[in-house]
């Protein structure tokens, strides 16, 4: 069990702590992929996941409700909403609370990801190679689960990625790479690779005219993220706590007369840190 240790304050090195923790925000909230017409559904059932996502910088729990069915997931986190759109490309988010909506592009979002790459966050180039254990079954969301864990470390930086695989549930590629937010416009990395094949079904169905089918990947009940770099740890944990079939509430995908259309949140988080990474501005006298 990893412990955390919470972020230094905005004293210090304000610019380090504070791009670190932008460059994770803004890499979870462009978790969205791309879906081809020529590719099969990515969820042909419902599918009704409920998550507890810590927050490493307010050191804070969030419980979200993805409910994934055809080209679509929708997540639900309080009175927020957020529709990804595979077949049209588009990201929706809805605040009811603050009667705000954004609609983005996945074009523009792949264009903010490229420029969200940075020493200690990035994952490990392809070319630098992980250190990966099975580190045994655990029961997660009462499903039997199977856990593996990577390290990746040069002088300055070490990422720690866990994975706990449900053995009972399978999908196709594209679908959990949807769910891991690791598929287009995300910018390809040695980590999603990893983590692909952490998940990768071991028993590959074969086709009446045996003929191999395409490879299936278990439903990720678990992730566990920790970065440290600079002098800096941050972890994020994603917790599967129940699966079902419902669908979404109708009220929540419905955007509220008189709301208000607003910049996307990936959209100000890269301005911001793009202000951050420019340079100082000179203090007045």
């Amino acid at each position: 069990m990893f412990a955390t240790r919470p972020l230094r304050g905005w004293t210090g090195r304000v610019q380090v702590t504070a791009g670190f923790a932008l460059r994770v925000a803004l890499l979870t909230l462009s978790s969205v992929s791309l879906l081809s017409a020529a590719e099969p559904v990515l969820f042909p059932t419902p599918l009704h996941i409920t998550r507890e996502l810590s927050d490493p910088v307010s050191q804070k729990t969030t419980v979200i409700d993805e409910y994934c069915q055809g080209n679509r997931m929708v997540s639900v986190s309080g009175t927020r909403t957020a529709i990804a759109d595979y077949a049209k490309g588009e990201m929706t988010e809805i605040d009811f609370a603050a009667g705000t909506y954004s609609v983005t592009k996945f074009e523009q979002v792949a264009r903010l990801n490229g420029k969200a790459a940075a020493p200690g966050m990035a994952a490990a180039s392809p070319r630098r190679e992980w250190r990966v254990e099975a580190r045994g079954g655990s029961v997660i969301a009462s499903r039997p689960a199977e856990t593996t864990e990577a390290e990746w470390k040069d002088q300055n930086t070490r990422q720690v990625i866990r994975v706990s695989a449900d053995r009972q549930m399978t999908l196709s590629r594209g679908a959990v790479e949807a769910i891991l937010g690791i598929g287009y416009p995300q910018r390809a990395d040695a980590a999603g690779e990893m983590m692909l094949g952490a998940l990768r079904s071991r028993e590959r169905a074969v086709r009446s005219n045996a003929a191999a089918s395409a490879e299936e990947y278990h439903l990720p009940l678990e992730q566990v993220v920790r970065f440290e770099a600079d002098g800096e740890t941050m972890e994020t944990r994603n917790v599967v706590v129940r699966i079902g079939s419902e669908l979404p509430p109708p009220d929540a995908l419905t955007i509220p007369p008189g709301a208000k259309l607003v910049e996307s949140k990936a959209v100000a988080l890269q301005r911001a840190l793009e202000e951050l990474d420019g340079p100082p501005r000179p203090s007045g006298n």
